[in-house]
């Protein structure tokens, strides 16, 4: 599992429990916690851990993350993401998908998820799916994380699910958008082409060290950018979107609207 690599990754330094905690300033009880995957560094021990380990942040970050593993473990650069998302205070994410990851509810995951592949996945690659997803969106929920989603009116209109799923889950949405650190805004289609539309799926992750970076998906998979100047762009790509989407009260009135019509199809 991914604690395991702080095991490995400690072991490959020739270092020993000790020499480690010395190093990040904790004892050894505390490191091991952290390995057994009992307690997870404060943000400002995480870089004096990673220079320990001689390894990125964003390795460690993967490593910490303690997000439920789906079925065959889930590839390296998402698992990064995960590591990650769990560490960042503020994510700024347009969406053109479907709704939001951490704002689905569990019937439109085990639905959205069941339709992956020509031949679909199983039961338990499902259930594991939904267990992830619950477990990352705790810090939604609480208030850790802030949220600010941008999510274009067809990926509110894919049909996933029963019409009683949709109508829950976008019911679920307009709800969400109500607490304090989450902002949803919807892009109608007569906003029409925009650059972050063009630009698809992107988050611009904010964490307690280092600058903002963007996670740029495709179906190759994930990767990062966190040159300045390309992530000045996609801040910029992000803040123009904002201006041409409904507004936070706006876009909550159209979900709440959109499930209206969706309980009414059931």
């Amino acid at each position: 599992m991914r604690r395991e690599r702080l095991i490995e990754a400690r072991k490959a330094t020739g270092k020993t429990q000790e020499q480690i905690a010395d190093e990040v300033e904790v004892d050894r009880t505390t490191l091991g916690r952290w390995e057994r995957n009992e307690g997870t560094p404060h943000p400002s021990q995480r870089i004096k851990y990673a220079e320990a380990l001689g390894i990125t942040m964003d390795e460690l970050s993967a490593m910490l993350s303690s997000v439920p593993s789906v079925e065959g473990e889930v590839p390296e650069w998402l698992s990064t993401y995960l590591g990650m998302e769990q560490s960042a205070t503020a994510i700024r994410c347009h969406e053109p998908r479907a709704v939001y990851g951490l704002l689905q509810i569990p019937s439109y995951v085990e639905a959205l998820v069941g339709r992956i592949g020509i031949s679909g996945v199983s039961d338990t690659y499902i259930r594991q799916a939904v267990d992830q997803r619950l477990h990352r969106q705790k810090r939604v929920r609480s208030g850790e994380l802030v949220l600010d989603v941008i999510m274009p009116e067809s990926a509110l209109r894919l049909h996933v699910g029963t019409p009683a799923v949709m109508a829950e889950q976008l019911s679920t949405l307009a709800e969400l958008s109500e607490l304090p650190n989450v902002t949803v805004r919807v892009t109608t289609y007569a906003a029409g082409q925009y650059e972050a539309r063009r630009l698809n799926c992107f988050s611009i992750m904010s964490h307690p060290w280092g600058s903002p970076r963007v996670h740029f998906e495709s179906y190759a998979g994930g990767r990062w950018i966190t040159d300045a100047e390309e992530v000045g762009y996609f801040a910029g790509a992000y803040d123009h979107g904002a201006k041409v989407a409904l507004n936070p009260t706006e876009s909550r009135k159209f979900i709440t609207e959109l499930a209206k019509e969706w309980e009414n199809r059931g």
